[in-house]
């Protein structure tokens, strides 16, 4: 007598014994769609060898987490799919896939999911026949319940009870869903009630913060061996022993002819393109502190449990990136264009697979002090053109103590620039004597006579302490003093004008601030200048580590120490908002320490910008700048009507 329906029996039966791989591979399970996929019809592991381990993984009973760490366009998204499917026909339980954003939810379960379940028989039959079966948010099928949900939707995530937990992309993820715990955790915890969950996370690593990069390094962390068909030895497969002639460096001409091979770390023989596919497919994957040998013993003992088991994947096993395209790929990321865009980046990350290590910037007061040398403070040296200055106002309310930091700055063609001198003083006369009332002679001992010195054509004055003393202290020498205020980047313009009388209207009355009535405060993106001028005293290198050209700044002989100190006091440092975004942010190494000369620094940089000296171009009879007009003094000649900051100026 047959006491059991046809439902309660499906409803107790063990699952099989296949593997998610088996699963995929028998036929009629995992049919890949012609809209999504470039290789429609019956899906073949065979196709992506590399992902059976990622997916056999998740029927093994003593692996409970799985991280996939990989390049772009290695099947991530194809193995999730195979791992769902198998849940619905064989182990089912409710299921819980998550996106980075809510538009994502339509997009998988409408146009991935519901595809991929029409079009298996072995899933098909898992729905129930009611058209409401497949909505957006989840998909109901006889014996389980496949929730959508995006990263930032905190209530769907903490009511739903999940065995089976997916994070697509989680490095694209919020750091926080709102006010409460980041998505990953706040998801993680809905599956603890079940003893035999499982949770898994593929994603394109970004930086070393990232949360796959984090969570990887948390587990068994495996990579691919692959054997050489020469020497036998199995190696992990690196970006560096990829090889090309030394004549071949357009990205086009690597494409073209495809002269890229592999080269064995061991044997040193080439490896071809046309034999990856077969070395792919044999290879093992091995954990942290296991090696193997060539006739493939495997020796040594993971470091960690295969519990939470991690896999990286690089975009050289992968099917769909061949060798050349990937060296091409390399070359455009280190052009200028490509630095600036952040390509190489995206070539760690998308292309090999790896987290893009986030060094930031730091100088090293030791190695700038060594750019010291070669003329004297207060002289000019020969191939100088231009002179600014800066000053940062401070004073003391309390006990009446003004302290204002200055700096000359030289600067010349292609960006050359010299620090003349620097130092502080107690007033703005003093500092009228130290900067503006006197040129600066040529540090090679040139008289006026024979070649004009040079002064300083414009200073910058921070206003941030005590803005008033500064503001009238600029009305009185009109054109070359200007007020500024520094405020942190990234902005529209590294400089930007404001008008001094609407800048002080809530705090002075209208008939005070007619006295400013013309006057410019100039808001100062410091992060800009900040990356210019520490960019100009390190010297350019190349992929390894070899001066390709020295340094742009030189500093005067007898600069003070505590100068360098001041100067290196701060370093760039990437921060995340409460949404998960990404910044790279300027901040003191040691908090509270001076960054008088980083400060005065940034301003003379920000002086030259505006006196146009990227604009500056090397002519056949060089000319240094005229003087400057002095406070009070009388012009020996008239400047013709029109003229401006660049006359005299060759080849602007």
């Amino acid at each position: 007598m047959n006491i059991f329906s046809k439902a309660e029996k499906d409803a107790w039966r063990l699952p099989s014994k296949l593997t998610v791989s088996q699963w995929s591979d028998k036929p009629g399970n995992r049919m890949l769609d012609p809209d999504t996929s470039a290789e429609p019809g019956q899906y073949r592991s065979a196709r992506t060898p590399y992902m059976r381990g990622p997916m056999d993984a998740f029927t093994d009973t003593e692996v409970e987490e799985i991280d996939v760490m990989s390049a772009g366009q290695v099947a991530k998204s194809t193995a999730i799919q195979n791992m769902i499917g198998y849940i619905i026909d064989e182990d089912p339980g409710p299921t819980m896939y998550v996106v980075p954003r809510e538009k994502d939810v339509v997009d998988r379960s409408q146009k991935i999911f519901k595809p991929m379940v029409m079009l298996s028989e072995a899933l098909r039959r898992h729905i129930t026949g009611n058209p409401r079966d497949l909505q957006t948010d989840y998909f109901t099928f006889d014996r389980m319940t496949l929730y959508f949900a995006w990263a930032g939707s905190a209530p769907e995530m903490a009511q739903r009870t999940i065995k089976y937990l997916f994070f697509d992309e989680p490095d694209k993820y919020p750091l926080f869903a709102g006010r409460e715990a980041n998505p990953i955790a706040q998801a993680v915890k809905r599956t603890v009630t079940f003893w035999d969950r499982k949770i898994v996370k593929m994603c394109t690593p970004t930086t070393e913060l990232g949360y796959i990069n984090v969570s990887y390094n948390l587990s068994n962390k495996q990579e691919i061996f692959c054997p050489c068909p020469h020497c036998g030895e199995f190696k992990i497969w690196k970006f560096s022993q990829l090889k090309l002639p030394k004549t071949l460096r357009d990205p086009e001409k690597i494409i073209e002819t495809g002269d890229v091979w592999y080269e064995c770390e061991v044997c040193g023989i080439k490896i071809y393109e046309v034999q990856k596919a077969d070395l792919v497919a044999e290879h093992i994957w091995l954990a942290e502190g296991q090696t193997i040998t060539a006739d493939g013993n495997i020796t040594g003992q993971p470091v960690r449990s295969k519990r939470h088991s991690g896999f990286n994947i690089s975009g050289l096993v992968s099917t769909w990136m061949s060798w050349p395209s990937i060296m091409a790929d390399w070359f455009r990321a280190n052009t200028e264009q490509g630095i600036a865009q952040g390509a190489r980046m995206e070539f760690d990350n998308l292309t090999l697979g790896i987290p893009h290590k986030e060094t930031g910037k730091k100088l090293k007061a030791s190695e700038v002090r060594k750019l010291t040398g070669g003329f004297s403070r207060a002289t000019v040296p020969a191939d100088c053109l231009l002179l600014v200055a800066s000053a940062d106002y401070h004073k003391s309310r309390a006990r009446g103590i003004v302290r204002i930091d200055y700096q000359v700055h030289g600067f010349g063609y292609g960006m050359r620039n010299w620090v003349i001198s620097s130092g502080s003083v107690p007033s703005f006369e003093k500092l009228d004597d130290e900067v503006l009332l006197s040129p600066f002679p040529w540090a090679d001992g040139t008289s006026q006579k024979e070649k004009p010195w040079l002064a300083v054509m414009v200073m910058f004055v921070d206003s941030g302490y005590e803005p008033d003393d500064v503001y009238e202290y600029c009305r009185q020498r009109p054109g070359l003093t200007i007020p500024t205020k520094g405020e942190p980047g990234p902005r529209l313009k590294p400089l930007q004008a404001s008008s001094l009388e609407s800048a002080t209207e809530h705090r002075l009355s209208r008939r005070s601030r007619q006295r400013y009535r013309g006057m410019q405060l100039l808001i100062v993106d410091t992060f800009y200048f900040k990356d210019q001028v520490t960019s100009w005293a390190q010297p350019r290198m190349d992929d390894e580590g070899k001066i390709i050209s020295p340094a742009l700044t030189q500093f005067y002989d007898e600069i003070p120490s505590y100068y360098f100190t001041e100067f290196t006091n701060e370093q760039k440092v990437l921060l995340h908002d409460k949404r998960g975004n990404a910044r790279w942010l300027w901040q003191p190494v040691t908090t509270g320490a001076p960054t008088h000369s980083l400060d005065t620094a940034v301003l003379c940089a920000a002086a030259a910008f505006y006196k146009g000296v990227h604009y500056l171009r090397p002519a056949k009879s060089q000319k240094a700048l005229p003087a400057a007009v002095r406070p009070g003094r009388r012009p020996k000649h008239r400047r013709r009507s029109g003229s401006g900051f660049l006359d005299g100026l060759p080849e602007l």
